[in-house]
């Protein structure tokens, strides 16, 4: 097995990798260095004039840095590393209404566990993790590289370059949770590729040799990884470590979770947010809860349009932001239902979660935030039609995945939708890809999986309470309640398979248009186009 030590050690003594093209591009696209830095095309002369830049103006590191969440906004698409977290889970669906999103049948294969290597789907999140690793290791190969002859100059950037592996460990992660494996990229042209327990085991490593090294929340600039980032990527690697190494969950790996959980719960500078959907306007910088978020722009392009969670559920009568939404996925009526306090379905949803629904933008907009169902109206108050002219009436049931009506499916709003953009398909709003929430939740969970169901109950239901949501008394021996809980709080925040798998419901369990599945869909196929970059890689087991 490779150890993070030796690799980095490796890279360390890499001295034939000068800058890398897209460094290059992406590093100094907003900086003020001095414009002769950018002229030099040689690797050595690179190296040389942006170390004297930095160490005359060391403020300058954060244009360094950057370029390591520059791929958390691929997240910000509908059919790439997004839909894998989602469109094969039970909170999300998108039925192909006449002929609109049929799209060769990528949507309804992703709801039916039926997907292939071929699916663009699966190379478009490759493709999104393989970047967010690239520029990582191209960022510490830079900063490496430039201090390696002054050691004090590379004390002063031990912080940021352990910021640095941090990110890489989060792209690296998401490679072992989808896909199972992790290839390691290096100077060769075929990288190696370490299997999900190596993989698992270097990223643990990789995250505890950086946490130390580590700057508080308090010492960054809004948005960076800091120390109590890297404990809660560490939390969710270990709780979710005996899954990746295919056995039972043990004491010590939950003992692990307990304890980098209270790492970031005992620093006292994040707390349950008061106001759920505040968390997700497009004013949000100021949420206690966020830990590691993508910065959106309602000013700037990022690649993908960020608003597309939004533009992707709404009907097309429904504008916003002068745009025009695109009408796909929708929630299946099985986890719509699970919100239901009173067990009777022929009064709708009787729940007091301040999660479900809220209509602070309903006069100015006539959107709900949360669920949207019944008759939809536009922002002066008007019903809204569909396109031939019927009520634009949301109804819960579904006729089928392959025929469903223009107007079926409850939809979902979950960042409120941006009315002062440049563009109707960007907002403000920024996106918390990991949030306090989880860490409450994930030591919650850890607790239970250690026997201790009181103590698990204290710390589900302190998240009810924030929530307005009605206490739970006692937990399964399937612990439904944790995951139910954790569809309440995360739905189509991106958490929902990995949750499915843990609990051993994503292959085993049905909902709504879903039957059993076969075991080997835990993980996702190596695309085809992956496969024949790099001959290192061998085609996940059932593909």
């Amino acid at each position: 097995m490779l150890t993070s030590k030796k690799a980095f050690e490796m890279i360390r003594i890499s001295k034939k990798i000068a800058v890398v093209t897209l460094s290059l591009g992406s590093l100094f696209a907003c900086t003020d260095l001095d414009p002769k830095i950018k002229e030099f095309t040689t690797g050595e002369e690179y190296l040389q004039e942006s170390a004297e830049a930095l160490q005359e103006d060391f403020s300058l590191i954060d244009n360094f840095v950057e370029p390591i969440y520059s791929s958390l906004y691929q997240w910000n698409g509908e059919r790439n590393i997004y839909a894998l977290t989602e469109a094969s889970s039970d909170e999300m669906v998108t039925p192909t209404r006449g002929t609109d999103w049929y799209d060769n049948g990528i949507w309804v294969a992703m709801h039916e566990h039926k997907w292939t290597p071929e699916i663009s789907i699966i190379a478009n999140g490759w493709n999104d993790i393989s970047s967010g690793v690239a520029r990582c290791y191209e960022v510490y190969i830079n900063l490496t590289n430039m201090s390696a002859e002054d050691p004090n100059f590379r004390a002063d950037l031990e912080p940021y370059l352990a910021e640095v592996r941090v990110m890489r460990a989060y792209y690296m992660w998401q490679y072992i949770d989808m896909f199972g494996v992790l290839p390691f990229l290096d100077d060769n042209l075929n990288p190696d590729v370490l299997n999900r327990q190596d993989g698992t085991a270097f990223i643990i490593e990789e995250l505890e040799e950086a946490i130390p090294m580590m700057k508080k929340k308090s010492e960054l600039p809004y948005g960076r990884a800091c120390k109590q980032t890297a404990q809660a990527l560490l939390a969710k690697v270990y709780l979710n470590r005996f899954i990746y190494e295919d056995r039972a969950a043990t004491a010590d790996d939950m003992d692990q979770v307990i304890a980098h959980c209270d790492a970031v719960i005992n620093t006292g500078e994040y707390s349950l947010g008061s106001d759920y959907f505040s968390m997700f306007d497009s004013d949000n910088e100021s949420s206690p809860e966020t830990l590691l978020t993508l910065q959106n722009s309602g000013e700037v392009g990022r690649g993908f349009d960020s608003q597309a969670h939004t533009f992707m559920t709404l009907h097309y009568t429904q504008s916003v932001n002068n745009g025009q939404p695109w009408n796909g996925m929708c929630v299946p009526p099985t986890f719509f239902y699970k919100w239901d306090t009173d067990g009777n379905p022929n009064n709708g949803v009787q729940t007091t979660d301040s999660r479900f629904q809220d209509d602070r933008y309903f006069d100015e907009t006539g959107l709900h935030l949360g669920f949207l169902f019944g008759q939809q109206v536009d922002r002066d108050g008007a019903n809204l039609e569909d396109r031939v002219g019927n009520p634009l009436v949301f109804t819960p049931e579904i006729d089928a995945i392959t025929a469903a009506g223009e107007a079926q499916g409850v939809r979902v709003v979950k960042w409120a939708p941006d009315e002062t953009a440049a563009i109707p398909q960007w907002m403000n709003n920024d996106v918390a890809l990991i949030r306090y929430a989880d860490v409450i939740l994930m030591k919650g969970e850890a607790l239970w999986r250690k026997g201790d169901d009181a103590g698990a109950m204290t710390l589900i239901n302190q998240v009810k309470t924030a929530r307005g949501a009605a206490n739970i008394t006692s937990i399964a021996a399937s612990g439904q309640e944790i995951l139910d809980e954790r569809g309440f709080e995360f739905y189509w925040e991106g958490h929902r398979r990995t949750d499915l798998i843990r609990f051993d419901v994503f292959t085993k369990g049905t909902w709504w248009a879903k039957e059993v599945s076969d075991e080997y869909r835990k993980i996702y196929p190596i695309p085809v186009t992956a496969l024949s970059a790099n001959e290192n890689l061998v085609q996940n087991p059932g593909y």
